[in-house]
């Protein structure tokens, strides 16, 4: 299941970056983790990615992946072979240098 994780992740990543690109924000992983999830019927996995915001716009990107919510996960990502059945975007601290956030997401196998 790695590599799947993996291009979970990267396309997350991928649609975090693309829209914090145009505030003048760039993207720093700090930490990503995954976990198997699975329910009676589907199975998947759960994903929690913690990013920080950097740049003179970080503060506006955030604002504006807070604002996409639940979109988020059904307008602009897309992961062959899987379903991103949820994503959230949980604001963390924030400082003179950028934010701090933890993106969660729910990656169903298709």
């Amino acid at each position: 299941m790695r590599p799947q994780t993996d291009r979970a992740q990267a396309a997350i990543l991928r649609a975090v970056a693309a829209i914090a690109a145009p505030f003048g924000a760039r993207v720093v992983i700090e930490e990503l983790r995954a976990r198997d999830w699975a329910s009676l019927t589907l199975t998947g996995t759960r994903h929690e990615l913690d990013v920080r915001l950097d740049g003179v716009g970080a503060a506006a990107a955030l604002a504006a992946l807070a604002a996409l919510g639940e979109r988020l996960a059904h307008e602009t990502i897309s992961i062959a072979g899987q379903i991103l059945a949820e994503a959230v975007v949980e604001p963390g601290t924030a400082d003179d240098e950028g934010v701090a956030m933890t993106i969660c997401a729910l990656v169903i196998n298709d």
